[in-house]
């Protein structure tokens, strides 16, 4: 974080905090390898890849301090798993360590409001620019701009990316003006424009596959051509005729490989998608089975809309359903059906990151900042098994009301089960200092986690302000979630009740 205009104290606590996440400028690489004794070592060490990067901001605003890192193990199916921060210079600039990469992956990158997906490759050498995008929405997650300087297959991706958004555009416009009632010459233009744009399309296409080598860039080429397929309303069998002659097909990779891929899954999704929609399907046999624990008969009765290529058909097609169309009939359909390891894994994995944040969900405890500049936590602090936690920011004004009714309403609260906080989430120390500088007493406490993509989406903070509030079983709460101005009073009143 950056330390203008503060105060020595909290200088010497930032700089310890971050102690631990300095980048070391070097590249390590596997040991010669022609004993066999080297060889068997080297199976096991792989060369660090480093990121270089730079923040690209034409309006002039400030980099960020820190970007929050999160790995993407299988696209579609995880949010995958947080890493170590990487550090950037006051000039923008970072170096971005990456351990036994051995595979192109995909990643997050994350100083909120604005987030980037990128996909890096092992030994990368092109420059990475991160930049704002166009308008923040939401505390964090709002998509920024990523350019890749030098030979990355994103290059031709996004450029392909581009030309099929605005070719979306047309069709759309074109589509309106048939749904307003277009008729004779104007249905013949629109059927002209039509084809010109897929025409377009086709030649960006090709443009981009001349360009595409990498396994993972060419599913996102296919998964690109077979979604400009479905938008304009191109028969599923056709679609389907285009995956059997595609690489998306090819028997060389394992499921697991193409899981792994950025595009092939969402490739699949295209043709295979919504299979439970079929009017044509027996959900009668379809229970039964999901009753019996019978697979074959499931697949049987699901025979219609399952994937022949691949054995793990079922698999996938539940899957889907868990991400489209959550219910109970697909919960039972995984706790009854036996499905493949690796899927069951996935599975539960997906459904575990759905209930990150939500209420009932046991989050981690927190490490914060204090006024004096001491790094602590919310154990470290509190001991009644109730936390409620009024979220706040620098610059918001709704904030700083709430902040007003929250510090009279605890004035008046006799329980003594409860522990309150005031939890600031701005983004760097001279705005922190300056939301500690609003204190009505030191009797207030105010804590400071940061701009930390983690901690928002495991505590379930998508707004400023906010009430979080952790009950007596180590839960986000149901009981206590209304800001002061709209209710808080009442369900502290009743909470001590309880006490």
């Amino acid at each position: 974080m950056r330390t203008e205009n503060s105060n020595p104290t909290a200088q010497r606590v930032i700089a310890v905090r971050f102690a631990l996440i300095l980048i070391a400028l070097s590249v390590l690489w596997p040991t010669d390898t022609r004993s066999q004794s080297h060889a068997v070592a080297s199976d096991h060490s792989f060369a660090l890849t480093v990121v270089h990067g730079s923040w690209a901001d034409e309006s002039g605003g400030k980099a960020p301090s820190l970007v929050h890192v999160r790995k993407i193990d299988y696209p579609g199916l995880s949010d995958g798993v947080w890493m170590d921060e990487v550090l950037v210079s006051e000039d923008g600039g970072f170096a971005w360590e990456l351990e036994g990469l051995q595979r192109p992956t995909l990643f997050e990158l994350s100083a909120p409001p604005w987030s980037w997906m990128v996909v890096i490759r092992p030994h990368e050498q092109a420059h990475l620019e991160l930049g704002p995008g166009t308008q923040a929405q939401g505390l964090y997650g709002t998509p920024g701009s990523t350019t890749w300087l030098g030979s990355h297959p994103s290059n031709a991706l996004d450029s392909l990316t581009a030309k099929q958004r605005s070719l979306n555009a047309e069709v759309s416009a074109h589509v309106m003006m048939q749904m307003n009632g277009a008729s004779g010459t104007a249905l013949d233009s629109m059927a002209a424009a039509a084809a010109v744009a897929n025409d377009n399309f086709q030649n960006a296409w090709q443009l981009a596959s001349s360009r595409l080598t990498s396994d993972w860039s060419r599913d996102m080429l296919w998964y690109s051509k077979l979604s400009w397929m479905s938008g304009i309303g191109a028969p599923v069998d056709v679609m389907d005729s285009v995956v059997q002659s595609s690489p998306l097909q090819s028997s060389r990779r394992t499921i697991e490989e193409k899981m792994t891929s950025p595009g092939w899954f969402g490739a699949w999704r295209q043709i295979h998608g919504n299979w439970w929609i079929d009017d044509a399907l027996d959900w009668d046999g379809i229970n039964a089975a999901i009753f019996q624990a019978d697979r074959d008969s499931l697949e049987r009765s699901m025979a219609a809309v399952l994937d022949s290529s691949t054995p793990f058909a079922l698999e996938l097609a539940w899957l889907e359903m868990a991400i489209v169309q959550p219910s109970t009939v697909v919960q039972r359909a995984w706790e009854s059906i036996a499905m493949a390891d690796f899927f069951q894994e996935r599975y539960d994995e997906f459904q575990n990151s759905r209930l990150r944040g939500r209420r009932g969900w046991i989050p981690t405890s927190p490490k914060w900042i204090l006024p004096n500049g001491d790094l602590d936590s919310l154990g470290g602090q509190c001991t009644q098994p109730w936390k409620v936690f009024l979220i706040v920011k620098d610059g918001s004004s709704s904030a700083a009301r709430e902040r007003e009714y929250f510090n009279a309403i605890l004035e008046d609260y006799d329980g003594k089960n409860l522990c309150a906080f005031v939890m600031s989430v701005d983004a760097d120390e001279e705005r922190w200092l300056r939301t500690v500088s609003k204190r009505r007493s030191i009797e207030e406490q105010v804590v400071w986690i940061g701009n930390n993509p983690e901690i928002f989406e495991d505590f379930g903070i998508q707004s400023v302000p906010a009430i979080v509030a952790i009950n007596d079983e180590g839960e986000l709460s149901r009981e206590l979630r209304s800001l002061p101005s709209r209710g808080l009073e009442r369900e502290l009143w009743i909470l001590s009740k309880k006490d």
